[in-house]
């Protein structure tokens, strides 16, 4: 990657670059690395704040014990017909469970062009990422908005910016780098801080729409991962817990998926779905590859359960286990039978090798087939020092189920993970 100096640029030349601009209005979210970025602050006294970039604005009101934050649809079309749960995966950029939901429509992608997002309450615009995959055509810009200090709503996603956002008033600091934050194909980035009051209901941008936050809330910590140091833990909460109780009920009522129009709902608890799915001494959960840094996600391994319909295993695969690549789903078995033959991830619990076999599905929202990718191959997993936090993996190509390919055993493709 071509490397660009970081750079201060005023915000009128900034923005008036970046709206030369109509970038791809479906990559599937930002990425971690980007959102995590957030409006980097940190406290100076009690009254204002600091951004990374030296941008000193007035520290914004404490929620207190408020979570009825927002009061106002962020999206009114009528193609708007479903939130996908977190915990969504789309290896590689998704490998773990997405910290974020997503908004499903009914409408081609030409026609979401033209779909408003609006602000979902009362608070502050506090920065404005403008993502450049192409620097002759126009960024993505992703918005973050904050209803109180605490509290923020992330990767509001627009192709286009209303005047106000663009044409911001107040304090403003913009910077550009090389920087992709994360995502998949991004060359340049540029991120504005500011502090913009905003109402429920104001215009943010149109078109690009996907994600469905995540939200960051300092107040809050996610327990259970097995190595927390990995993780953002005030990070990944369910964007509908911040609504007043009607729309609440209103968003509740369509999580799930669409199977062309057929709406799929979650029902198993908690129906915003998790993105927390490490079950210590198993190996359910989220895997490293070793000395890989956490972000991005593209290394790594994580043995899940689907986000719309948990009763299905996932094996959602980085690019590090030769062949296996992508989001691979089954059925799995929920009691021992001693075959250890597509066990439910939660019931791998010891040191001895584990098959997976035809039972591979391509799942779509509702009751999947096999996947003709995968019809002769099975996949071998063992925790060698189990029940220590080490994970052997390898897809093998027998012709053949796992009964008839005894004994089984790795070669030497097969790839470790870690805690």
């Amino acid at each position: 990657m071509s490397t660009f100096s970081n750079r201060n640029v005023a915000l009128v030349a900034a923005l008036g670059m970046l709206a030369q601009a109509p970038a791809l209005a479906f990559h599937l979210g930002l990425g971690n690395a980007a959102a995590a970025e957030g409006a980097k602050v940190v406290n100076k006294a009690n009254s204002e704040y600091m951004s990374a970039d030296g941008l000193v604005v007035p520290a914004l009101p404490s929620c207190g014990s408020n979570m009825a934050l927002f009061n106002s649809p962020p999206v009114t079309d009528p193609s708007f017909v479903s939130i996908a749960p977190l915990g969504h995966v789309f290896p590689p950029g998704h490998t773990f469970p997405a910290d974020h939901a997503y908004y499903n429509f009914n409408a081609s992608s030409t026609a979401l062009l033209g779909i408003n997002q609006y602000s979902p309450g009362n608070g502050w615009v506090t920065q404005i990422v403008a993502l450049y995959y192409d620097l002759s055509a126009p960024a993505s810009y992703v918005i973050t908005f904050q209803p109180c200090l605490e509290v923020k709503l992330d990767n509001m996603s627009v192709n286009t910016l209303s005047s106000a956002l663009l044409h911001p008033t107040g304090p403003t600091s913009t910077s550009c780098s090389s920087d992709n934050l994360g995502n998949e194909g991004v060359i340049q980035s540029c991120v504005t801080n500011m502090e913009l009051p905003v109402k429920g209901g104001d215009l943010f941008g149109t078109g690009g729409l996907v994600d469905f936050g995540p939200i960051e809330d300092s107040r809050f910590q996610i327990s259970g991962f097995v190595n927390p140091s990995r993780h953002d833990l005030d990070r990944g909460f369910c964007p509908l817990n911040y609504f007043t109780p009607a729309l609440k009920a209103t968003y509740t009522a369509m999580l799930g998926g669409n199977n062309g129009s057929t709406f799929i709902p979650r029902t198993v608890a908690p129906l915003c779905g998790t993105i927390m799915q490490d079950i210590p001494g198993t190996v359910q959960g989220d895997w490293y590859y070793p000395s890989a840094p956490t972000i991005p996600d593209n290394p790594h391994l994580a043995l899940i359960h689907h986000n719309v319909a948990p009763s299905t295993g996932t094996f959602s695969v980085g690019a590090s286990i030769p062949g296996f690549a992508g989001s691979h789903d089954f059925y799995p078995k929920t009691t021992a039978d001693g075959t250890r033959i597509n066990y439910d991830f939660s019931l791998v619990t010891d040191n001895q090798i584990y098959c997976y076999d035809t039972i591979l599905i391509d799942f779509v929202f509702g009751a999947g087939t096999a996947d003709p990718n995968f019809t002769a191959d099975i996949v071998l997993l063992q925790m060698p020092d189990a029940p220590l936090n080490t994970l052997k993996i390898e897809l093998q190509h027998p012709g053949t189920t796992c009964a008839t390919a005894v004994p089984w055993s790795f070669t030497s493709s097969a790839v470790t993970f870690e805690r």
